[in-house]
């Protein structure tokens, strides 16, 4: 599923990542939330969560990141640089 819900189920932690992206596994399982303006249909709230982005070698627990972004009139945030 698009949801990465069968990536997730796998459970795979074996999968080499191709060009800094998993093509497979639970580092490719992602959570995606988005809110657009309903008069525009313009996109003005975006947020990706990696929850397995990857695991502690001390701890073996997994690490996650997230980024996100606004864009609403005037106002263009962004937890990623340009």
């Amino acid at each position: 599923p698009i949801d990465s819900t069968n990536e997730y189920i796998g459970g795979r932690e074996d999968v080499a990542p191709v060009d800094g992206i998993a093509p497979a596994g639970l580092c490719s399982a992602l959570v995606l939330i988005g809110a657009y303006d309903r008069r525009t249909g313009c996109p003005v709230l975006g947020v990706i969560n990696e929850p397995f982005f990857r695991r502690d070698p001390l701890t073996h627990r997994w690490q996650g990141r997230y980024h996100w972004g606004v864009a609403y009139g005037e106002t263009r945030l962004s937890s990623l640089s340009p």
